[in-house]
């Protein structure tokens, strides 16, 4: 059984997305949030916003409001890197609302009694990209 929970690291895909920001540094971040479709009529599968998710948490800690839970891999990549540009925060913020507004993701969480837990957790993540 894979991890599942309601925090932005807290399942498999992110952690993968994780790894790739290990490997691959920023360009895995610009690469998860532009994976993002901006019309709500092109679908948005769980993996794919559970990156934009994590990169988005990324951009927030960059910008010096990091989540309470950053794992320490993330932590010590944020520590040596600039802070990210408005247009990087305004590509985050967009990528998180879509996912909030239209997702596989929203949907699976919408048929979880946690839903509310998990919508709290990410509205969280937006105040700090706004």
């Amino acid at each position: 059984m894979g991890a599942w929970s309601h925090g932005s690291f807290a399942n498999d895909d992110a952690l993968d997305w994780v790894a790739a920001l290990s490997a691959s540094g920023s360009g895995a971040i610009v690469q998860a949030l532009a994976r993002v479709p901006e019309h709500d009529d092109e679908y948005l599968e769980a993996p794919a916003a559970c990156a934009a998710v994590a990169a988005a948490e990324v951009v927030a800690a960059q910008a010096g409001l990091p989540a309470a839970k950053l794992p320490a891999k993330v932590s010590a990549w944020v520590a040596g890197q600039p802070r990210p540009s408005p247009d990087l925060i305004e590509l985050a913020r967009r990528a998180v609302e879509r996912v909030l507004r239209a997702s596989e993701l929203r949907d699976l969480w919408a048929e979880s009694p946690k839903s509310a837990v998990w919508q709290a957790e990410v509205a969280g993540l937006l105040a700090r990209l706004s």
